[in-house]
This record gives structure tokens, C-alpha cells and sequence, in this order.
């Protein structure tokens, strides 16, 4: 039985607070509702991460009765009003803290574990997770190393094949969302932001991003058609930054994005994002292979290689989409900037190497 069934409401009957107003005495009911009885003497935060949706901070916990780690890690809604109103269209707090509830017991891939995880009737949130301090970050710019880029393309397969066709369960349609291919980015969505893309960063777009994204906003109906396979739970910002290595697991964190969707997504997503267009052509076809392989292990049989190429190259344009998206829709950074040009450029040159933009005028 997973902890939070009987011991937790999913709303909190009171206003959860900012980060840095946790008290002692709320840590402890916290916690209790996610079955550990403590009683804590101090407790202190500080600021952790570079989350543009959420607030990340870590606390360390004085103990005066009972045991429980030593520092938590606290997610909470951001701070900043623009984000949090994409969160709360999208339902993004929701999601990730259902996430931790209902799914991550069955999702066959490594997540942090939760040590509560609770709404308020305002769209605040809370989640309390294992500190992974020790293991190192992914990063966007540099990549990923081969051997972990096969770890997660594993820790894909596993996701998808533990939640395969699962759209037909009334239980998972919380997960649904209203655009037709990619989850969230209903054709609304690109051509409000690309053209405000385009003027930010006009400096730095060279003529094939504007090619490539001139095209997708004329065609994206035909991006946005349902794709006619299975579907599955997938987590729509499957990319180094949002996994944690060490030399014994590969944890994959923030689930605000999770949703039903097509597998390929994830797929196309992290290997078009995570590497130079070089490295990229010379590791695809192996890393592929691998997510086929752990697909089947897991019991998926009915995907043949050509249909998933078929999705594949059809979701290179998933990362333009989040890419341009995100880079409107939240609180500006100058690594927001950094990292959203980085991810446009490699999905702009991953389209155009597989041509995929031929798909825009079927």
C-alpha cells in the first residue's frame, strides 16, 4: 500500500506555506502524513536548484524524538506570478504531486523517494524528497555521457512500458490533456509564442531555425494530429537537467509535465537535446536500440521498429516546441536563454536530419 492512500489527504485542510515560513511543528505533520513519526527541535533552508516552474529549497532537520534523514529536499509553487499561472493552467502542481502519490510506486524507474506530497485549496503545493545531494546534476549544455544516456533511454522504456495503453483506465485521465500529438502544445500555443521567440532572440536565430519554426507554425495542424498508436504515461521533459547520476542510479526528477502521450516523445526529446548534432548522428541508432530492447523486456511486443521511427521522427519537434514555449511562458533567466537557444538549435538540426519537416505537408 503506498503511504499517502489512507494516511494524507491530497488537499491540505489549510494554506501551505512559502519555503522559508516551514515551522518545526508543520514539518512534523507533514511528514506524519507521510507516515513518519518524528518530533523535530530545528529546522533551517536553504536555496537549491534552478527551477523556473517551482522553488526548490533543501532543509536540514534537527531531530529531537524519533529518526528521519537529515536534510529533505522542499518543492514548492514559484514565487513568480507568471509561472505559476502556466502551472495552474496546465495543472502542472497537480501533476507532479499526483505523480509521487499514485504513480511513482509503479513506474519501474528510479524517482526520489517522497516523504509527503499534498495541495492546498489555493494551487499551493509541497513535496518532501530524498536529498540526492551526492549525485550529480545533469546538465543541458554539456550533455550527457554515452553510458548514461543508455541508462536513461532504459529508464524510458520502463515508464512507458509500466503504463502501456493505459488511456482506457478512468484512474489515469487526469493525465490527458487537450493538445492532439504532444502533450500541452495545442497549436494556440507555438504560434502565440514563436513570433515573440523570434523578435527576443532575433539576434541569435540563424536562417535554418527560422525555416524550420516558420514551417511548424504554418503546418502544425499536421503536427497535432492524434498519432495512431498506443499511448502511455510519459514525462515530456525527459532531459539531463531533470536526472540525477550516480554510479548506482539514475533518478529522474521533476514530474510536473508527466501525461499520456506517445513513448517516442521522451525518446526524441532527451537524444535530440543532449547532444552536438555530431555526437547525436554517430550514438542514435545504438541508443534507439537500447529503449527497443528494455521496451520488450518490459513486455511491450506489438511496436514494430518501423512504427516507432515513424514517431520518432515526427516528435523531433518536440523539443522546438518546449524550447520556444517555455522560453515565453515563464519567468525569464539568463540560463533560461542560454539553455532554450541550445535546445532549439539541436532540434532544429535533429528535424532537418531526419526530414522530418516533410511531415508538415502530409
Amino acid at each position: 500500500m503506498h503511504p499517502f492512500t489512507e494516511q494524507a489527504p491530497l488537499v491540505w485542510p489549510e494554506p501551505l506555506p512559502r519555503p522559508e515560513d516551514m515551522t518545526p511543528r508543520l514539518m512534523e505533520r507533514l511528514l506524519a502524513a507521510g507516515g513518519r513519526d518524528v518530533a523535530i527541535a530545528a529546522l533551517s533552508c536553504e536555496r537549491v536548484g534552478t527551477g523556473q516552474i517551482g522553488d526548490t529549497v533543501r532543509y536540514r532537520v534537527d531531530y529531537r524524538a524519533g529518526s528521519g534523514p537529515a536534510t529533505i529536499i522542499g518543492k514548492f509553487a514559484s514565487a513568480d506570478a507568471t509561472s505559476r499561472a502556466v502551472a495552474t493552467t496546465w495543472s502542472l502542481y497537480e501533476r507532479e504531486v499526483r505523480f509521487y502519490r499514485e504513480l511513482a510506486p509503479h513506474a519501474r524507474l528510479d524517482t526520489p523517494v517522497c516523504h509527503c506530497a499534498v495541495l492546498d485549496a489555493d494551487g499551493q503545493f509541497v513535496l518532501l524528497l530524498e536529498d540526492l545531494s551526492g549525485a550529480r546534476v545533469g546538465d543541458q549544455f554539456k550533455g550527457m555521457e554515452d553510458a548514461d544516456a543508455h541508462r536513461a533511454m532504459r529508464a524510458a522504456a520502463r515508464l512507458h512500458a509500466a503504463f502501456w495503453e493505459c488511456e482506457g483506465d478512468p484512474a489515469m485521465q487526469w493525465l490527458d490533456t487537450e493538445a492532439g500529438a504532444q502533450p500541452f502544445y495545442a497549436p494556440g500555443v507555438f504560434r502565440d509564442t514563436w513570433p515573440r521567440f523570434r523578435e527576443r532572440y532575433a539576434d541569435h536565430l540563424d536562417p535554418r531555425h527560422l525555416r524550420v519554426c516558420d514551417a511548424l507554425c504554418e503546418g502544425y495542424e499536421a503536427y497535432d494530429r492524434p498519432r495512431p498508436g498506443a499511448r502511455c504515461v510519459t514525462h515530456n521533459d525527459f532531459r539531463p537537467d531533470n536526472m540525477l547520476v550516480s554510479p548506482s542510479r539514475l533518478t529522474v526528477v521533476d514530474w510536473q509535465s508527466v501525461a499520456l502521450g506517445t513513448g517516442a516523445v521522451d525518446v526524441a526529446y532527451l537524444i535530440g537535446g543532449s547532444y552536438s548534432p555530431e555526437a547525436r548522428r554517430e550514438h542514435e541508432a545504438a541508443l534507439i536500440a537500447t529503449y527497443l530492447a528494455e521496451l520488450r523486456e518490459g513486455g511491450v511486443t506489438d511496436l514494430s521498429r518501423d512504427a516507432f521511427d515513424r514517431e520518432y521522427r515526427h516528435f523531433t519537434f518536440a523539443g522546438i516546441n518546449v524550447a520556444v514555449g517555455a522560453a515565453m511562458l515563464v519567468k525569464r533567466t539568463e540560463r533560461g536563454d542560454r539553455m532554450f537557444l541550445t535546445m532549439l538549435d539541436r532540434h532544429v538540426s535533429h528535424v532537418i536530419d531526419t526530414g522530418a519537416l516533410d511531415l508538415l505537408a502530409e
